[in-house]
């Protein structure tokens, strides 16, 4: 079937566009000193991270505890979870994961270490710990979320963790996000390597005070080279670059685009104006509207729950009613988490589907 003979709306993923997208990634990594582990909350598929870990990759990223069962299920065996699990009933979930996997979480509060730990010690398993930094105050607009302030409050929090049971304190984690807020490369490039600055120093101040660190792990796709190139940091967690969305294209990086959505004109009410079957319910808009693939003459200006307008910039070229067409989602992560499935492309030809495993695994 071509892919203008299918149902709309749906995602479809270029795979040969994928396959390349993650053979690049692997080749920038292969002999740096650090390694890529890509996030996996933009497509939540076993499927595609056992792609990236065979094209190189130590392992995988996950948000949350039931991201990392699927993963594991799926066949990866080396996960790190970068947010704190919270609550007995996560962390005797997180657990006993790590008696299937080498399971690695962050952590910033003792007390949730000291839970972490005896879980473990009842389910008879080891927990890898990296401390969670917040960089926030290493330079202005960076994010401001979670983790111990970097310092003495990180040393301190390391050289407790590192003397509880069944708990392995790994090294550190940090974010240097928001880096598309900066206006231009060059400022992202001097906010990034500010921020990592401080991260790597507190590493090493963790190891002089006794616990070696033997992970650094930060990054993202906005920041993969910035971060893969700078002293001390030994893993990156840049997951993005495999679909490659409109915010990251807009930011300067230069991958290509794998993943669309497929929509239809379903009303043509006045000539300037088209109404396609895709809305926020199929394509997410909280950084920006979506733009249509090819088509520089419609632009999409606003989405309903269930539609989305067009302004038809020439209407002698059309589009007609049923015509079908392709948008570029600005924001993958929060598109693909609205599907079931993936409509499997390569040549123009669908190559069949396949589900978005993760998907709802929220908890």
């Amino acid at each position: 079937m071509r892919t203008s003979e299918y149902e709309t709306p749906v995602l479809l993923l270029d795979v040969d566009v994928l396959d390349r997208n993650i053979a690049r990634m692997g080749t920038y990594f292969h002999g740096k000193k650090a390694a890529l582990r890509p996030h996996v909350k933009v497509h939540k598929s076993p499927w595609i991270a056992l792609k990236q870990i065979a094209a190189g990759a130590r392992g995988i990223t996950c948000a949350k505890v039931s991201e990392a069962e699927v993963m594991m299920a799926g066949g990866v065996d080396d996960i790190l979870i970068a947010n704190e699990i919270v609550g007995d009933d996560k962390v005797r979930r997180l657990v006993k994961l790590a008696n299937l996997c080498k399971l690695t979480v962050a952590i910033d509060d003792l007390e949730n270490a000291r839970r972490v730990s005896n879980f473990a010690a009842l389910e008879g398993s080891t927990v890898r710990v990296l401390v969670d930094l917040n960089l926030s105050g290493a330079i202005t607009g960076i994010l401001d979320r979670t983790g111990v302030l970097p310092g003495k409050d990180a040393v301190a929090l390391a050289q407790e963790v590192s003397k509880l049971p069944n708990m392995k304190l790994a090294g550190v984690i940090g974010y240097e996000g928001s880096l598309s807020a900066f206006p231009d490369e060059k400022s992202r490039v001097d906010g990034g390597r500010k921020a990592l600055d401080v991260l790597v120093q507190t590493a090493e101040a963790i190891s002089k005070a006794g616990p070696h660190v033997e992970v650094v792990s930060c990054g993202g796709t906005m920041s993969y080279k910035t971060a893969a190139e700078f002293p001390g940091v030994t893993e990156v967690q840049a997951g993005g670059y495999v679909f490659m969305d409109l915010g990251y294209r807009r930011s300067g990086i230069d991958f290509e685009t794998s993943l669309t959505l497929l929509t239809r004109i379903v009303s043509r009410p006045r000539p300037e104006k088209a109404i396609i079957d895709a809305g926020i319910k199929t394509i997410s808009a909280e950084s920006g509207l979506p733009e249509v693939k090819g088509r520089n003459d419609l632009e999409v200006q606003s989405l309903n729950a269930e539609h989305g307008h067009i302004l038809v910039k020439d209407p002698t070229r059309g589009p007609k009613r049923a015509e079908r067409l392709e948008l570029l989602p600005t924001h993958a992560d929060t598109t693909t988490c609205l599907h079931d499935e993936y409509v499997l492309v390569r040549n123009g030809e669908v190559d069949g589907t396949m589900k978005v495993a993760a998907r709802g695994k929220l908890q």
